[in-house]
């Protein structure tokens, strides 16, 4: 059967992961964290990147050992066994229809800043952005990566030049409010600041993908996450120290953006804002139809989902989850599911995963190789905690596949057996 194309460099996949990573937060979470937590804001994300650490090494090395595009499924299928690491193939899955029209809300914000529009003209913005998404990853991950890098790095760049020129005292500092050490600010900063991190794991559907991914995929992943680790701590401290307390209204990199450097604010952070959700969005995709494609070259579900067209794309498995997300957008317009109801959803389920693939890493490693990927499941299980009020929600996700899948033959598809 026809495998995906071996397309990727190191820095198209740098840029795959940073504007995963980056997406929809960059211009939002660090104002949020400083204004829940002050100065602790700081300490927080530092945490939050040394908490990721342990995550992103135990990832990075089971990409090493065993790409493949089926990602987290395929390293939890290793350790427990086909179920589980399809019942975590479904998850991911599910997690596209309830995640994207979150990010798919950012975007219509960013949008919105620049543009008057009504609901209905939304709507139609949104869909048409997906339409758009579809025809980037029909062309392969190889063009999607460069436009991904390109997105990725001017995002991070408008941060990062921001926080130099205010370092250069190009304008005065706010007002400083006093404050001390909290842990329990500390804790809390970080638990907000997690959901910017959410993407580690889509970077692994890619990893076979990768011209070099014994070498690449590790190297694309340690680098990415303290990169984008760094970005985002500097987007705290530049709106701690030059945008908390000032005289401004609206977002605060737009205000930075026109004190620094002198207008135009609102309409590039909108711009790049909106560029950014969308990057975010598309990797998500591309991720999802890897994983679908993955599941049916492995007859976990129709056969045709794990075909390449000539550009090596998974053309079916990217209609079909293309199709899931326009129905997801609609379904959500409809009933109008609040956003912070959606990103809870949508991060249990990603820590339900992140803690399977620790849990699998421990099983499938020998000896000093299972220590981080057991700090990483310490980390994942405290996140779970924080995240209790919409676990149920996960529960039912869980045991539902878990019943399907048993209940049906193991060649069966989920969605169906071939007659």
């Amino acid at each position: 059967m026809p495998s995906l194309h071996r397309s990727l460099s190191f820095s198209q996949g740098l840029g795959l992961l940073a504007s995963a990573l980056l997406g929809t937060g960059v211009f939002i979470v660090p104002e949020l964290t400083v204004k829940h937590s002050g100065a602790n804001a700081l300490w927080g994300w530092g945490l939050l990147v040394f908490a990721i650490i342990p995550i992103a090494f135990a990832f990075a090395r089971l990409g090493k050992r065993y790409p493949h595009a089926g990602g987290a499924s395929h390293y939890v299928h290793s350790a427990f066994g086909a179920t589980q690491g399809r019942i975590v193939g479904w998850v991911l899955l599910a997690l596209v229809p309830v995640g994207l029209p979150a990010a798919m809300e950012m975007a219509g914000w960013f949008l919105t800043s620049l543009i008057a529009l009504t609901s209905i003209e939304l709507l139609a913005v949104k869909l048409t952005l997906v339409a758009g998404m579809l025809w980037v990853n029909l062309r392969g991950v190889k063009l999607s990566g460069s436009l991904q890098t390109a997105i990725a790095f001017s995002v991070g760049g408008i941060v990062v030049l921001l926080s130099i020129l205010a370092w250069l005292d190009v304008i005065p500092p706010a007002p400083a409010e006093p404050s001390s050490f909290n842990w329990e600010q500390v804790g809390a900063a970080a638990g907000l600041a997690f959901w910017s991190f959410i993407g580690i794991e889509t970077l692994a559907h890619l990893s076979t993908e990768f011209k070099n991914p014994e070498r690449d995929f590790p190297l694309c992943l340690i680098i990415g996450v303290a990169l984008v680790g760094l970005v985002y701590w500097m987007g705290s401290w530049v709106t701690l120290h030059y945008a908390l307390g000032a005289d401004y209204s609206g977002p605060a990199m737009v205000y930075l953006f026109d004190a620094l450097i002198g207008g135009h604010g609102k309409l590039l952070i909108g711009l790049f804002g909106f560029l950014s959700c969308v990057a975010t969005m598309n990797i998500y995709l591309a991720g999802s139809s890897r994983m679908l494609w993955s599941l049916g070259k492995d007859g976990a579900t129709y056969p045709a989902l794990g075909k390449v067209n000539r550009h090596g794309a998974p053309a079916n498995a990217v209609f079909v989850m293309s199709i899931a997300s326009i129905a997801s957008l609609l379904v959500f317009s409809v009933l109008q599911v609040p956003l912070e109801e959606l990103i809870r959803m949508a991060n249990g389920m990603i820590v339900l995963v992140y803690l399977l693939t620790m849990l699998s890493a421990i099983r499938l490693f020998k000896g000093k190789d299972r220590i981080l990927p057991g700090l990483g499941a310490l980390v994942c299980l405290y996140l779970a905690y924080t995240l209790m009020s919409s676990l149920w929600c996960i529960a039912v996700v869980y045991t539902s596949i878990f019943i399907i899948l048993k209940v049906r033959k193991p060649k069966q598809a989920l969605m169906g057996a071939q007659a």
